[in-house]
């Protein structure tokens, strides 16, 4: 049977689905948010495609020693298509604060500190744990001069956005999180070039902020992104503009809406073989666009499981990969692992499953949640210390 082959991306999700379900049992979903509440199911099952499409590259990795695209559309969009719809996602809620600031005014300083509240705990705990693996790994021998590794060490911490090289000379020092960081400069971008959007859509920012954006946009420029991510974005703003069409959101929340949404996914996802497909990005924008109006994929990302797996999407999406590299390098060894047969590689992956469901879940718990609280406090702290130095 091929590596590759369809039916282990079901029954990946049928465990990740049934999991979840158990977790459900003991935890209460998240309440329901409007519209939105198909972005929240959106999440979850975005993730936890990323986790199978790195599955799959372990395979031909351990065999090959070279870390590349699955040899099938479904197993690479699994990964570039999901990261597409995330970045849809980002630009849709962010773009929609832009367009309703004329009824509720955008609190910049609020909007990036409960940004790096939300995105940077979990980041750094994860950093630092692949510091920990790396000197393990290493046997605590310093390969490197102290200010090659300060270097280093100041890429990841700066979330590798010009960066991320291998840490004390271990080969291959991003494939132990799968090089999932590289999405993470471009949401942060975004963010940073979000008063320049503002102003695109006649809408004002403090002077000071609508700078940053400029010279954020400047350096996103000089950055060189790629276009099809560039694009992606685009997508989710598009999204955005068409709220406030009736005709769009009554047709998103029936019936022929979810089977449209879920035939253009299937078309991007099945027959498309990169992001980089003529019709990938728009067959993505358009499902993206029913979802983010209303279109639930007939109940199931409404589901209270599935918006229970959304919630801690972005733990899945950063610890998938370092539970990989434990399980297949630390745990079975990789030598071991090669000689797997197609069967054995997709059970220890669905054996993996519970474990990464739960271990995200307790990060998102323990990390992410208390992080997400500690916005409100460190603003007022901020603005209280600048008031003082103002008298």
């Amino acid at each position: 049977m091929s590596p590759v082959h369809p039916l282990f991306y079901v029954a990946a999700l049928l465990c990740a689905y049934a999991v979840t379900a158990l977790l459900s049992r003991f935890v209460p979903p998240p309440p329901a948010h409007g519209r939105t509440t198909s972005i929240d199911g959106l999440r979850g099952y975005l993730a936890f495609s990323v986790f199978i499409h790195h599955a799959a590259i372990w395979y031909f990795y351990l065999r090959g020693g070279e870390w590349q695209a699955p040899p099938t559309a479904l197993y690479n969009q699994l990964g570039q298509g999901s990261v597409a719809l995330f970045f849809m996602i980002t630009s849709f809620l962010f773009f929609s604060k832009i367009l309703d600031s004329d009824q509720k005014p955008i609190d910049w300083g609020q909007l990036y500190i409960s940004r790096l509240c939300r995105i940077a705990p979990l980041y750094l705990v994860v950093v630092a744990l692949l510091f920990c693996l790396v000197g393990f790994l290493t046997n605590g021998i310093l390969y490197d001069t102290p200010g090659q590794l300060l270097k280093q060490a100041t890429h990841w911490l700066l979330f590798t956005t010009y960066a991320a090289p291998d840490l004390n000379g271990f080969p291959h020092t991003t494939l132990i999180l799968a090089g999932v960081t590289w999405s993470l400069p471009y949401e942060w971008f975004f963010y940073l070039c979000l008063p320049v959007i503002a102003w695109s859509q006649r809408r004002k920012a403090p002077t000071s902020i609508h700078r940053l954006g400029i010279f954020a946009l400047l350096l996103f420029i000089a950055w060189k992104p790629q276009w099809q991510h560039v694009l992606a974005f685009g997508g989710g703003m598009l999204a955005a503009k068409l709220r406030s069409a009736p005709v769009l959101c009554k047709f998103a929340q029936s019936g022929p809406g979810s089977y449209l949404a879920a035939t253009a996914l299937v078309l991007s996802f099945g027959l498309c073989e990169s992001i980089r497909h003529p019709a990938a990005l728009p067959l993505l924008t358009l499902a993206f666009t029913l979802i983010a109006n209303g279109c639930d994929l007939f109940g199931v990302l409404r589901n209270p499981v599935s918006r229970l797996l959304g919630e801690f999407a972005y733990s899945i999406y950063l610890l998938h990969g370092l539970l990989l590299f434990s399980c297949f390098t630390l745990i079975i060894g990789n030598d071991a692992a090669a000689e797997f047969s197609v069967p054995e590689h997709w059970l220890t992956v669905l054996a993996l499953i519970p474990g990464v469901i739960l271990f995200s879940y307790v990060s998102f718990r323990l990390i992410e949640l208390p992080g997400m609280r500690l916005a409100k406090p460190v603003l007022q702290n901020l603005r209280s210390r600048a008031r003082e130095k103002e008298v």
